[in-house]
């Protein structure tokens, strides 16, 4: 469920991934849509007139929507839509749009089908304002680009490795995945639990990855506390969310070493490759590192990758409804 985004300038000095991160997780502008079938007839709520900077309650017309799309999205967007319409299964995709005053906005757009008597009748879904979430993965990844978060970069044995792999025949058709696990962020594994248990930490988190992804691509440490993993995993988003979290789960288990038990607290960002990193591997690498930032923002023991949704953690003890 992601286009590419335009990769910025870096941050300015004042603001800090967590400003963006607080930023891009405030709800955006949200509304529902449904289309009836086959009169193409629409109607929205008001938060998806504001989203496209419609008067509310103004008379819509697909083809007038249509309009609104940036070109790559709406021939995207009606690719799916037919196939939704064919089918009966739904979709997910991020949109670009822009308003009748000329502002760019991103769209993410969700679509169900409703049937009656074994025939699609009508589509229908949500629309959200995601802009400040695209514009937070364009600035991280920027920042990443202009100030590395790691020693992946640094690399050069590593980068041509992992160049050699985006470019290779035979994965240049495969989705494949750049994890960077950060098991001492903070630094201070070794001022918690003393040197000696921090080594054993770090020389078990190093087995029980190779345990976990034994067909990793590449799998290397790159700086104190910190692996890479180059994944191949078809499926992309779907397969590389629930694989991590399932990992991050098993790797965080408390490692003893004599009567302590160390453990470990760890982000983990990831970005799946896409056709502009076969010409630029440093911006894949970079995107990794964003989402590494994105994970570190949101607070202890968090997943995040590249492009993907995003939210504020609920506090421990929040009431729930």
């Amino acid at each position: 469920m992601r286009e590419e985004t335009d990769v910025g300038s870096a941050l300015p000095a004042a603001v800090t991934a967590r400003d963006l991160w607080t930023s891009a997780a405030a709800p955006g502008v949200f509304g529902a849509w449904e289309c009836l079938l086959p009169a193409q007839a629409l109607s929205w709520t008001d938060g998806v007139y504001d989203l496209f900077g419609l008067a509310r309650g103004s008379t819509l017309s697909r083809s007038m929507t249509l309009e609104h799309y940036r070109e790559d999205s709406r021939r995207e967007m009606e690719r799916l839509r037919s196939e939704a319409i064919r089918t009966g299964r739904g979709f997910a995709l991020d949109c670009r749009i822009r308003t009748p005053r000329g502002e760019d906005r991103w769209m993410r757009l969700l679509v169900g089908v409703g049937r009656e008597n074994g025939r699609v009748t009508r589509i229908f879904g949500s629309k959200q304002d995601v802009t400040a979430e695209k514009a937070m993965w364009s600035g991280l990844s920027a920042a990443a680009r202009g100030e590395p978060q790691t020693a992946l970069q640094g690399s050069s044995g590593l980068a041509q490795r992992l160049r050699e792999a985006v470019r290779g025949e035979r994965t240049a058709q495969a989705d494949l995945a750049l994890a960077i696990v950060d098991v001492d962020g903070d630094g201070k594994l070794e001022e918690r639990f003393g040197h000696a248990a921090a080594s054993e930490a770090l020389r078990c988190m190093n087995a029980r990855l190779a345990r976990l992804f034994p067909d990793a691509l590449l799998m290397e440490p790159i700086g104190p506390g910190c692996f890479a993993l180059l994944l191949h995993l078809p499926g992309g988003q779907r397969t590389l969310a629930p694989t991590l979290d399932g990992a991050q789960t098993l790797l965080a288990r408390p490692i003893s070493h004599g009567s302590q038990a160390v453990v470990p607290v760890m982000a983990i960002g990831a970005a799946l490759s896409n056709a502009s990193h076969r010409d630029d591997p440093g911006k894949f690498v970079a995107e990794a590192e964003a989402a590494l930032l994105a994970a570190k923002s949101a607070g202890p023991g968090r997943c995040r990758i590249f492009g993907g949704v995003v939210t504020l953690p609920v506090p421990a003890g929040a009431a729930r409804h």
